[in-house]
Formats: structure tokens, C-alpha cells, sequence
């Protein structure tokens, strides 16, 4: 069980190196009778076998004769359990004895020779040969020399009480799902307050026992998390015109730069241009192109910066399903509408903004063009966002504006 792990990668190169050797140290060694026997018959009956306590005492106190600082840890679900701290203090020891259980445990005598009993987990395996490899790696890890990038502990998940932020590689876009901008960008400062920040919220989200542990400067555990995944869409088709009829309205330049920068602004995921024409989308290309790729990009970087946030869509569902294979889960579709809708849920700002700050689903924000989103996106939304109200009965804000607007309320940190 011992040789496949301890043969191969880190282990194998570090044992060749020298900076550590592992023994392995057999209990039927140690049995005085003609079969080897190791294991027996619980006293008082039950299921399986026990492990004998004249081996594994005989093995453990020879072990301990030929080390001069042993420390004995055998391996029990009854043990404290084994973490990142555990595995820096074992590391900074000389000598280390494992001891592997089997079957239904060792006899209860043999733990009065042993200094200290660890667990890896709350369920139950076959023995103590897998926990005590767990141990091997997570220990040899912090050994200087073992990995060939010292800087690979520090920032492992759990090297400082969190886990780890999430790692991209190449391709740069992979069925869709692109890398985050921040790692694209070369701003190291930029990356590394990023890192920081998802560390820490997805280690508040999915362990709350280590974020309440971690030792943290007081600004960090009263910090909010960052929202949730917040996309934009901006939908063309099905909306109305002034006399009711479903259409589809062109694409404008201005309404794919302020929104795009709006929502670089207060930090949305992407912005969604949906429209059903292939020609408005060549248009909407050339638009994008030019600051992406053509003189743009290098007489504006911050418009660069905005437009790479712009993703063109043929209909809602297609959107719907991009922002699905980005996260691996359906996202919570919001439209917005200034109309009364019947059986669509209406929820505030407040409400929708507490929603962003507590979950890490992704959330679509469907903005309309035209005379406002047509029945069948309403109907088949999650949500229906308050409408925005000024102290004047004029209510025709341009899609621009109102998307600042709302990006303000749900993401702004002045409230």
C-alpha cells in the first residue's frame, strides 16, 4: 500500500534527495507465534478483529530503541484532529512513528505506548496505512528542500488558515468559460488583492469553522464579502415598441460602452448584448474589435479595460446557458421592469443586493431595450427588480443611465 505513494513525485524525489526517509516497519515481525498472528477476537463479542497489543507494542518500543527522539502517533478516528497546524508542528520533529490500526481497531492497551493519537477525518476506512500517508505528504511538504518552489507551502490552502483562491491555467477560454481579467492583466498588485479576496470569501462561504479560527487583522473578518457573480444582458429581442408589438431594436454604440463601463465600474462579471440579427452582430464586433484589438486598445487601455466585459449573444437562453457553464449552475435571472407583472415576484434593491453579498450563485440582470422587456422574459424570470423612482412622475431614464443606477444599488459601497 506504502510503495505506490512513497515511489512516485514529490515523495520519491525527496526521499532521493535525502530530505526525508520513510521505514516501514511490518508487525508480524514481531509475533512470536508459528502463524504471525496480529489480530484476534474482541473480548465480549461483536463484529471483526482486533489487533493483538504484543506485536505492536514489541514493534513500537524497538522502534523507539534505535531512535533517540521518537514521538509515537497512532491513527484513530478517536484522535485529535490533523490540519495545517498539526502538520507545521510534526514538521519541525526529527523522528516520526506512525501507527496503523486495522480491522476494528488496535487493543486499547497499546495506547499507553503511544505519545499522541491523530485523526484525518470523521468517516471510516479499512486502516491506518491511508491517514498515515496523508500525514507523510502533508508533513514532507513543509520540509525545506522537499518541494522545488519553497513559496508552494506558504500559499497552499490552509498555510494560513484559509483556503485557497481559485487557479486558472491555459487555454485562456475553455468551452467558454474565460479567465478571470484581474489575472490577465499583469497588475501584480491588482492579482494579489484579488487572490486575497477570494480566499477569504470562499473560505467565509464554505468553511465558516476556518474563517472563524483564521487568524485574521480586524479589517479583513468585518469585511463584506465581494458579491456574488453579477452579469448584465442587455436584450434587444423579444421587447416592445410604444404600441405593444414585440420587436427587435438595433444595437448602439453608446448603450455597449456606458454600460460596459458602468459595469467594470462596480465590478459585474460581463455584459451580455443579446440580439437575434447576424448583421447588428458584426456591427457590435467591429464596435468591440476596435478597442480590443485595433488602435483602441492602445490610445484608451481603461475603455480596453471596460469592452472586455462586452460577450455578443443571439438570444436569452444562449446567455442563460453561457453564465451556466462559467459557474456549473443555472443563474438567477432578474428582469427589470417598470410595469406590474402578475405572477413574477417583485424584490427590492435592498433585498437582491443582501442576496449578492450571502450566496456565490451567479445572477443575470436583464435590462431592456425599446419600450421595456417583453411578457414571455418576465414571465420566465426569477425575479422582477423594483423599478427606479424619482420625486417627479417622469419615468424615462435611457437604458445607460438606469443601469448605472441599479449597478449602484447592488454593488455601490455608499448606499
Amino acid at each position: 500500500m506504502f510503495s505506490s505513494p512513497l515511489g512516485h513525485s514529490i515523495l520519491k524525489k525527496a526521499q532521493e534527495k535525502g530530505s526525508i526517509s520513510v521505514r516501514l516497519v511490518d508487525p508480524r515481525d514481531y509475533c512470536t507465534d508459528r502463524h504471525r498472528v496480529t489480530d484476534d477476537y474482541p473480548y465480549g463479542g461483536g463484529q471483526g478483529m482486533v489487533m493483538k497489543p504484543e506485536p505492536l507494542a514489541a514493534a513500537i518500543e524497538d522502534v523507539r530503541k534505535r531512535l533517540k527522539t521518537a514521538r509515537v502517533i497512532l491513527l484513530t478516528p478517536r484522535g485529535r484532529m490533523f490540519d495545517q497546524a498539526e502538520a507545521r508542528e510534526l514538521a519541525r520533529q526529527e523522528e516520526l512513528v506512525l501507527v496503523c490500526g486495522r480491522y476494528e481497531g488496535v487493543d486499547e492497551r497499546v495506547r499507553t505506548y503511544v505519545d499522541e493519537e491523530l485523526s484525518v477525518g470523521d468517516y471510516t476506512l479499512s486502516g491506518g496505512e491511508l491517514p498515515a500517508m496523508v500525514v507523510i505528504d502533508a508533513v514532507s511538504r513543509l520540509i525545506p528542500g522537499v518541494l522545488g518552489n519553497e513559496m508552494s507551502a506558504e500559499e497552499d490552502s490552509f498555510a494560513d488558515g484559509l483556503l485557497e483562491y481559485p487557479q486558472y491555467t491555459r487555454p485562456e477560454i475553455f468551452q467558454g468559460a474565460s479567465v478571470p481579467e484581474v489575472l490577465l492583466s499583469g497588475d501584480h498588485e491588482r492579482i494579489k488583492s484579488w487572490r486575497r479576496e477570494m480566499s477569504l470569501n470562499l473560505t467565509r462561504e464554505r468553511r465558516p469553522d476556518l474563517f472563524a479560527k483564521a487568524a485574521l487583522p480586524p479589517g479583513e473578518r468585518q469585511r463584506k464579502r465581494t458579491a456574488a457573480p453579477l452579469y448584465l444582458a442587455l436584450l434587444h429581442h423579444p421587447v416592445y415598441d410604444k404600441n405593444h408589438q414585440i420587436v427587435t431594436t438595433a444595437i448602439t454604440n453608446m448603450d455597449i460602452h456606458d454600460i460596459a463601463r458602468s459595469a467594470r465600474t462596480y465590478g459585474a462579471r460581463g455584459f451580455y448584448v443579446v440580439n437575434p440579427i447576424k448583421a447588428l452582430h458584426r456591427l457590435a464586433a467591429r464596435i468591440t474589435d476596435h478597442w480590443m484589438h485595433g488602435y483602441g486598445s492602445t490610445y484608451n487601455e481603461t475603455r480596453k479595460e471596460a469592452l472586455s466585459l462586452v460577450h455578443l449573444t443571439y438570444t436569452l437562453d444562449e446567455t442563460i446557458l453561457d453564465v451556466e457553464r462559467r459557474y456549473g449552475q443555472r443563474p438567477c435571472v432578474v428582469a427589470t421592469s417598470a410595469r406590474p407583472v402578475e405572477g413574477v415576484q417583485r424584490i427590492s434593491f435592498t433585498a437582491l443586493r443582501d442576496m449578492l453579498e450571502k450566496t456565490s450563485a451567479p445572477f443575470l440582470l436583464l435590462l431592456g431595450t425599446g419600450w421595456g422587456l417583453a411578457e414571455p422574459v418576465l414571465d420566465h424570470s426569477d425575479y422582477i427588480l423594483q423599478p427606479i423612482e424619482g420625486q417627479s412622475d417622469y419615468n424615462h431614464l435611457s437604458v445607460r443611465s438606469a443601469a448605472a443606477v441599479m449597478l449602484h444599488e447592488l454593488l455601490g459601497t455608499a448606499r
